[in-house]
């Protein structure tokens, strides 16, 4: 094969990949909007003080994945043990935020869907008061599902400010019965404290990504009627 050509290939790749990237980051954007909060839910959530070190952790009951329909659909997931969470932590050390989801299953056996673990942070600047809120999104795509998207990603956006701090980055994959992340502070705005929420969703439909998830599967603290609201748009 001449270069010109396989320089052609590769470019035209790399340009397929950004598109599917771009719909990707748009579509999430418009199902995790900044919206009222409802109070009751947000009194039951951890909170995590950041010194130079900091650890809050949560547990989570084992066997309560429940299917719940967001978006309407005929498809019906079997429930597999990594969409149930045992705990969530975040950890302060070394000027690093360390995000991890302990799971009944391994996460990389991922099959057919779209997994997503998600944290939705939220605290009070200490000058102006307004509330500022943060997702920390990980996105699993299955290497047999019909997703052009494959394998683990994660994103950070910035709800109150309706952008990204950080972007749609690729993954390696995660370890045995847990996903991890290691993030810098500063990407969710240098909090002096926030409270957190989690939950695992899937999509099943790969045809039609301009809309929220079809399924919530588990959330820690459980709460199926807060990421209900969340979700619903």
């Amino acid at each position: 094969m001449q270069p010109t050509i396989v320089l052609l290939i590769v470019i035209t790749s790399i340009a397929i990949s950004i598109s599917l990237l771009a719909s990707y980051i748009a579509t999430i954007t418009s199902f995790f909007p900044v919206r009222s909060w409802l109070h009751p839910e947000k009194s039951t959530s951890p909170s995590l003080l950041l010194g130079p070190t900091g650890f809050s952790e949560i547990k989570g009951a084992k066997g309560d994945v429940k299917p719940i329909q967001i978006y309407k659909t005929r498809i019906i997931p079997d429930i597999k043990d990594y969409y149930d969470i045992l705990s969530v932590s975040v950890m302060k050390i070394n000027n690093k935020l360390t995000f991890a989801m302990d799971l009944a299953g391994d996460p990389n056996k991922n099959e057919k869907y779209e997994t997503a673990y998600i944290w939705l942070l939220y605290y009070n600047t200490s000058t102006s008061h307004i509330e500022q809120i943060y997702t920390l999104i990980m996105p699993n795509f299955a290497p047999a599902s019909n997703f052009s998207l494959k394998g683990c990603y994660m994103t950070v956006f910035n709800n109150t400010a309706n952008t990204y701090t950080l972007p749609f980055t690729k993954i390696s994959d995660m370890p045995k019965d847990k996903v991890q992340v290691f993030i810098d502070p500063s990407l969710t705005g240098n909090p002096t404290s926030f409270n957190y929420m989690t939950c695992v969703m899937i999509r099943v439909n790969s045809t039609f990504l301009n809309k929220g998830p079809d399924y919530l599967m588990d959330s820690v603290p459980h709460n199926d009627r807060f990421w209900q609201s969340w979700f619903s748009r």
